[in-house]
């Protein structure tokens, strides 16, 4: 055996020894999932109910696993890597249900990319089914277009709208969070509030009264503190509201907003982790 030979022989035996060492972990932590899977079963007979999913905590992790990467191995495929994983403790405990509104290709891919190979989907035609689904806890999670004044992006007039929020889904998270290759933007509805990270966006819902205007409400969030963070998406009289920090329907901005002659309604919609660039 050549010297050449000898050294890449003892690369790789170095290389399947940390193969190894990464897979002791992953077992690891996999005895640690049965720990957290008892106690989502002892909150649930208490009358707790658990997220399937936390997309705060998710966001928070990955971005701790980029500011603390070094060397050459691509922050992409570590961050699939751990959304893997992710995935694969899901799966331990449930499988998790993802519906993907209307089936479009990209948002299709976006889901995969995020929920992982061990979740199972179905295609959904419409939101007012994936609304339903998700008040019945049916499914964990709905993917959507990213919101628009238009076409497939009216989605959420239709939770806006509802009798009551009780029982309406929230927007969670914005996919992609991190980019890995796929195209095109949508958002992910679940049954349970989102939880915070250290960097949201909030999305208020706003139904005017005749004669109302978005403009006018931009003075009344900044006085209650919340600050735009992209331009208002209007259709008829609706519009959606992005601002700098997770609310809830208690929250000064809202009640700002509602106290306005000129609108009829301001719900909190959800929000979402702000992706990493």
């Amino acid at each position: 055996m050549s010297q050449l030979t000898s050294d890449l022989a003892n690369r790789r035996a170095e290389i399947d020894k940390f193969d190894q060492e990464i897979h002791r972990l992953i077992t690891e932590r996999a005895k640690v999932v049965y720990g957290v899977m008892r106690a989502k079963a002892a909150a649930t007979a208490a009358g707790e109910a658990t997220p399937p999913f936390r997309p705060g905590r998710e966001a928070e992790v990955l971005r701790a696993l980029v500011a603390r990467h070094e060397g050459e191995f691509p922050k992409s495929s570590l961050l699939r890597i751990w959304r893997e994983i992710v995935s694969g403790a899901t799966r331990m405990q449930a499988v998790q249900q993802i519906a993907v509104v209307g089936g479009d290709k990209k948002i299709w891919d976006l889901a995969r990319d995020h929920f992982g190979s061990g979740a199972e989907y179905q295609v959904l035609p419409s939101i007012n089914e994936g609304i339903d689904l998700l008040s019945g806890m049916a499914i964990a999670a709905a993917i959507v277009p990213m919101a628009s004044g238009t076409d497939s992006g009216l989605w959420w007039r239709n939770i806006l709208n509802a009798e009551s929020r009780e029982g309406a889904p929230y927007v969670v998270a914005r996919l992609p969070f991190f980019q890995a290759g796929t195209s095109g933007d949508a958002l992910v509805l679940s049954a349970f509030a989102t939880d915070p990270s250290s960097n949201d966006r909030g999305v208020i819902g706003v139904a005017l009264s005749d004669g109302g205007n978005q403009p006018a409400l931009v003075a009344p969030l900044a006085v209650a503190g919340a600050k735009l963070t992209a331009a208002p998406i209007q259709a008829d009289n609706h519009v959606w509201l992005e601002v700098d920090r997770l609310l809830s329907n208690d929250d000064p901005a809202i009640a700002a907003l509602t106290a306005m002659p000129s609108v009829e309604k301001a719900v909190v919609l959800g929000g979402y982790a702000v992706p990493m660039a």
